[in-house]
């Protein structure tokens, strides 16, 4: 009895301890990745000769850097960088990450400048790499050249264990506002989008949620999910909507999703074009795996880069037996939102209620 309640004592007391140590886990990586400030104006922050790492991380808290001094210099001591910075005066602004200012410091002052761009929800990877070019840090064709090479990054992210040999990593380059050096290389900044990756999807119940399905599927799912949708709100149903339609009962086993034909059809100038404005045989002869209005089943692929909710919604669906919906006819100036169903008539209903809507 003694010894059953003494084993029974250390398994709680090692349950207890895992969760601690999870908790602590979380909580820094969330500093390391949350910045002192939303500002972009920088500031001059000198690092003396022979200074501290103590005091570097108190200066760099006192002068609104940095959130707290400790993570900086805990961050630092695991990097082994104490040793590698740089003395001199730095250009810091207080919405850089403990990492980037870290970087910065690892490098002789006054080199390299920091560019930033931002990459919204549901671009395909050619509008990605042209918002890069933009910065002049690197060309679109030199950034896509790494981008679509999928599997010279598979070894470094686990998230990328389901990725096909032959596939881009598009839908896995995660939407945010990036700052990088403007000496950056692409490979540089494709590692950075995928390190923000590996952050919300570690950071979300993404990793536990996935239902038995592949990480590759759901980001397949949550991009087209994320060309669907008029609101995060309904992403969940969309996302019902569209596994639903996966299973063997619903006839043809097809997703039927308009986005996968307007990735095919797009092009320089008019990436994402209006199906609207094209015959039905144009649709349904758009050539490839990606016609889901003609292939059953999941595209071979992501079509865009979703966001967080649509990664959400594609690894935990709402619990409803929908597998339709069309675009409500709301008034001028309210929210867009679709009407969903599963019952065929009430969907040719719908669809009829839209086509009357006035333009």
């Amino acid at each position: 009895m003694l010894v059953r309640r003494l084993i029974r004592a250390l398994l709680i007391v090692a349950t207890i301890g895992a969760l601690v140590v999870a908790c602590v886990a979380t909580l820094f990586l969330r500093e390391l990745t949350t910045p002192a400030g939303d500002s972009d104006v920088a500031k001059n922050f000198t690092i003396a000769q022979n200074e501290s790492l103590a005091v570097i991380s108190s200066n760099l808290e006192s002068e609104g850097l940095v959130r707290r001094a400790i993570v900086f210099r805990v961050f630092a001591d695991i990097r082994n960088a104490e040793t590698e910075l740089y003395p001199g005066t730095y250009k810091i602004s207080p919405n850089m990450t403990i990492n980037q200012i870290l970087e910065m410091f690892r490098v002789a002052p006054e080199v390299r400048t920091a560019v930033r761009f931002t990459v919204p929800e549901g671009l395909r990877i050619e509008e990605i790499a042209n918002v890069i070019e933009s910065t002049g840090v690197v060309s679109a064709d030199d950034f896509l050249s790494v981008a679509r090479n999928g599997s010279q990054f598979k070894a470094d992210y686990s998230f990328l264990a389901s990725l096909p040999d032959s596939a881009s990593l598009e839908g896995y380059l995660f939407p945010d506002t990036y700052d990088i050096f403007s000496d950056a290389s692409s490979e540089d900044i494709v590692r950075k989008m995928l390190d923000t990756f590996a952050l919300r999807w570690a950071d979300s119940p993404l990793s536990s949620a996935t239902s038995g399905r592949s990480v590759h599927e759901v980001v397949t799912m949550a991009s087209i999910i994320q060309r669907e949708a008029s609101n995060n709100e309904e992403m969940p149903r969309i996302a019902a909507a569209f596994w639903n339609r996966l299973k063997p009962e619903f006839a043809g086993n097809q997703l039927g999703a308009d986005p996968t034909v307007q990735y095919i059809l797009g092009e320089p100038g008019n990436w994402w074009p209006k199906l609207d404005e094209l015959t039905v045989q144009q649709i349904n002869s758009a050539e490839g795996p990606y016609n889901t209005r003609v292939n059953p089943g999941l595209p071979p692929g992501p079509i865009s880069t979703p966001g967080l909710f649509a990664l959400q919604a594609a690894a935990a669906p709402a619990d409803e037996d929908v597998t339709y919906f069309v675009t409500k006819c709301v008034p001028a100036g309210e929210r867009p939102t679709h009407n969903f169903t599963n019952d065929y008539s009430e969907f040719l209903q719908f669809q009829e209620e839209f086509l009357a809507c006035p333009k």
